[in-house]
């Protein structure tokens, strides 16, 4: 029989004990660890086919997706052109892809010719820089020519797998060795893209409002706060990294261009958009420092201390602008975590999704912050203060 007879307490008063579970399985622990482990092996079915799935349609998802941020991202623009000046969104996003393009015709451009010179340049001085380099190495570059050329001719051609590479590249031949398949596919992405980005644009608020609908009434209220606190983060930090992106580019472009590193606009414009991955702007520096201090040891005319002590000024002050200022005044403390901890969230988002993990692995982070901080925390406070008896009989 089991017990459930009423106990004396020690100070006469009584208490009602708990049934024992007669079988394990009627044990609330049991039922626990049962639960976790169906669920985890309901994930292991599920996830890998959604991945593979996903993989498939990426060349399709991307442009979509990309249109889909690009809404979110221009959404409070629009959200005030409708609510100050009764303009309507399909107008707003017209008139926001109308400026873009505008401003790409006009910019793009110019910048494009101006680092195409510049990758021109290095490409003819390449054989200077290579005689530098081989000169400290004490090395006689006649000598290393010949070691490549030998290198080159013992190389077995016909055993390279070039289905291989190109299935590591992830693009076709034609579009690797033809310059209109380049034009083509870039053209359409960038269509599908704008036209993701209208469509979205206009329906954003209707489909915020759709999924609304669908949340259970007695949930509806702190899902929608915890989705709010989630979207002022998330659009905080990537309007924020935008910003810090373009403030960094321009910082690191005039900065390098007074200090006189050569292909300063290449390295300015490629240390803004490694600055929207988290510290991997960082990779601009020595790039720039390597470049400068060989430029002016193949007759560039610089001193070699400024070589090295110029460019690196500049980038701690774009650094510092960007933590100090810039990072402060447009994303704030969106994500709450420190340094470290977007360091290896970053390195974790690497290593499951390669670059796409590393793009998202902070706004994700920060969204997996706020569940926890609002929902899974108080439970477990709640579950610590006043734990079950696992003991007991469990739902069975």
């Amino acid at each position: 029989m089991a017990e459930s007879d009423e106990q004396p307490k020690r100070d006469g008063e009584t208490e009602k004990r708990p049934a024992k579970a007669r079988y394990v399985w009627q044990r609330l622990w049991f039922q626990w660890v049962l639960g976790t482990i169906v669920f985890f092996l309901f994930l292991s079915f599920v996830i890998p086919p959604i991945y593979w799935l996903l993989a498939k349609l990426s060349p399709v998802l991307t442009p979509v997706l990309l249109g889909l941020v690009l809404a979110y991202i221009f959404s409070p623009l629009s959200n005030w052109a409708e609510r100050r000046h009764k303009i309507k969104r399909p107008v707003t996003a017209g008139i926001i892809l109308g400026g873009v393009a505008l401003v790409l015709l006009v910019t793009i451009p110019i910048i494009i010719f101006s680092v195409v010179k510049q990758v021109r340049l290095f490409i003819d001085k390449s054989p200077e820089y290579a005689e530098t380099v081989l000169k400290w190495m004490k090395t006689d570059p006649e000598e290393a020519k010949q070691r490549i050329d030998l290198f080159i001719q013992s190389l077995d051609w016909t055993k390279v797998d070039t289905e291989a590479a190109q299935k590591a590249l992830g693009i076709s031949t034609d579009v690797l060795l033809t310059g209109f398949g380049y034009v083509s596919y870039f053209a359409i992405f960038a269509l599908v893209t704008a036209f993701c980005f209208f469509i979205f644009s206009w329906k954003l608020e209707g489909l915020k409002a759709w999924f609304t609908d669908f949340i259970p009434k007695p949930y509806r209220d702190e899902t929608l706060r915890i989705l709010g606190l989630m979207d002022v983060t998330v659009s905080a930090i990537i309007r924020g990294r935008l910003v810090q992106s373009l403030v960094v580019m321009i910082v690191l472009s005039i900065g390098w261009r007074f200090t006189g590193v050569p292909y300063w606009l290449l390295l300015g414009v490629l240390g803004g958009v490694l600055n929207l991955l988290p510290f991997a702007a960082i990779l601009s520096w020595p790039l720039a420092v390597i470049l400068t201090v060989v430029d002016s040891a193949s007759g560039g005319g610089m001193a070699i201390l400024w070589a090295v002590v110029g460019p690196t000024v500049v980038y701690l002050v774009a650094q510092s602008l960007d933590g100090w200022v810039v990072e402060p005044l447009v994303q704030g403390k969106a994500t709450g975590m420190d340094a470290l901890t977007v360091l290896l969230v970053v390195l974790a988002g690497g290593s499951v999704l390669g670059l796409l993990g590393v793009v998202i692995a902070v706004p994700v982070a920060a969204c997996i912050k706020i569940l926890s901080q609002e929902l899974l925390l108080p439970k477990a406070r709640a579950f610590a203060e006043d734990p079950p008896n696992f003991g007991q009989k469990g739902s069975a």
